[in-house]
């Protein structure tokens, strides 16, 4: 799963070296600024894999095949309607998008070029986190490690086909990711069909859409949605306020949030690995293997990312004059790149607890801790440090990593006290 996660943003880090050579930054500018509204909109439906993973390894703990198989077509139904209404209201959301963005002139025309490419793969995008989530979830990660390697070594490689050699630059990055995507999806169906556990016959079509089961994946889908926008809102504001120091701060912490999210996705593999296992004991009703779970991947976690300070810490001049060889960029990406290097020691704890409470499908205790984490600290930091510029930004996003780790880590020791691990949410 760390082989999985890591393939993700190396593809970030790709756009950005391929886009970050021109001899230009509107266009590593404008990518951002895209990627940005086409993250908010796509990972707000995030819990399309992170609803997903818990119940099916809860099934798979079980022993219920049936009702493994329902998840994942409950999941790829709701995952195309999503697609259609991301589909029908697409000129509202880019609009809006740009606008809350703060949109300069300059970098409109591209990054709205770019959307609007990028939209073309969202039914697959979507899929993806279904197929995904459910390969977690039966325990088969090989499976989403070969979907998501396969997604993104293509997208790299069109990346400098399309730039590199046929001279594209925003609108080359967006096809490359369109077309790698839809291959991606196209794998994993196959895979996914091969693997279910009973025949697709009418009779599971129909438990599929019951009424009543429906409801129950909307309501626990509907607290990670609001999760979600709540952790994208905070990210897309970190971009917009990035933007109003100037398109150069803007690259700068564009580049510097790749080393990040690198890191991010590769703590995020003990995450999944807990998903996966912490739903499956809870399935089968055992305390001792959960716990022991969550000891096993919680020192995990907390090893590796100390590691990852260390080699953030010694490795700064090389990331950066990888990613980009703009003097100013440069010089903007050293003075702030400190944060950069505390970032894993903050994050480990939110997101091996995000894969604790994901695999026990306590949806809305995330909720509440991201919104708590984002409005009550992020926000309160980014009012007291509104005199420090981009330190006071950086400050403040860390601020809101290590507030969710927090409230995370405090529910967590209060329910392994006392049982309600395996208690009805």
């Amino acid at each position: 799963m760390i082989l999985s996660n890591i393939s993700v943003p190396l593809l970030g880090l790709v756009d950005t070296a391929v886009l970050g050579h021109l001899d230009s930054a509107i266009f590593l500018a404008a990518v951002a600024l895209g990627s940005a509204i086409i993250a908010f909109i796509y990972w707000g439906f995030g819990f399309l894999r992170m609803g997903t993973t818990g119940v099916t390894a809860m099934a798979q703990g079980a022993g219920d095949d049936v009702k493994t198989t329902l998840i994942l077509l409950r999941g790829v139904m709701l995952a195309l309607v999503i697609a259609l209404l991301i589909g029908l209201l697409h000129p509202v959301l880019f609009a809006l998008g740009l606008w809350a963005m703060n949109s300069s002139e300059t970098l409109t025309p591209l990054a709205d070029q770019y959307l609007r490419i990028r939209l073309l793969g969202a039914p697959a995008a979507l899929l993806n986190f279904v197929f995904i989530g459910w390969f977690v979830g039966i325990q088969r990660p090989k499976f989403a490690l070969f979907v998501v390697v396969l997604c993104n070594v293509t997208n790299i490689v069109l990346d400098l086909l399309f730039v590199v050699g046929y001279g594209l630059t925003s609108d080359g990055v967006a096809w490359a990711t369109v077309i790698a995507e839809y291959l991606a999806c196209g794998v994993a169906l196959v895979i996914a069909l091969k693997r279910t556990g009973v025949g697709l016959d009418g009779n599971i079509w129909r438990n599929a859409l019951r009424a009543s089961e429906l409801v129950s994946l909307l309501r626990g889908n509907g607290y990670l949605f609001i999760r979600t926008v709540a952790l994208l809102a905070t990210m897309a504001y970190f971009t917009k306020r990035g933007a109003e120091f100037g398109v150069v701060t803007l690259a700068a912490n564009a580049l510097l949030m790749q080393i990040a999210m690198l890191v991010a996705y590769g703590l995020d593999g003990f995450a999944n690995a807990a998903e996966a296992l912490v739903g499956e004991a809870i399935g089968q009703k055992q305390r001792s293997v959960l716990h022991e779970v969550m000891r096993g991947t919680g020192i995990a976690s907390l090893v590796v990312a100390i590691v990852f300070c260390f080699v953030l810490w010694l490795g700064e001049s090389w990331l950066i004059l990888l990613l980009t060889d703009q003097t100013t960029i440069i010089d903007h990406a050293r003075r702030f790149y400190p944060y950069v290097v505390l970032f894993p020691a903050l994050a480990v704890w939110s997101f091996w607890l995000d894969g604790v409470f994901i695999g026990a499908n306590r949806n809305a205790e995330m909720m509440w801790s991201m919104l708590f984490s984002s409005i009550g600290i992020f926000a309160g930091l980014l009012f007291a440090l509104e005199s420090r510029g981009n330190d006071g930004l950086w400050l403040a996003y860390l601020g809101f990593i290590a507030a969710r780790g927090v409230t995370l880590g405090y529910i967590s020791y209060r329910y392994t006290k006392s049982g309600a691990w395996f208690k009805t949410s």
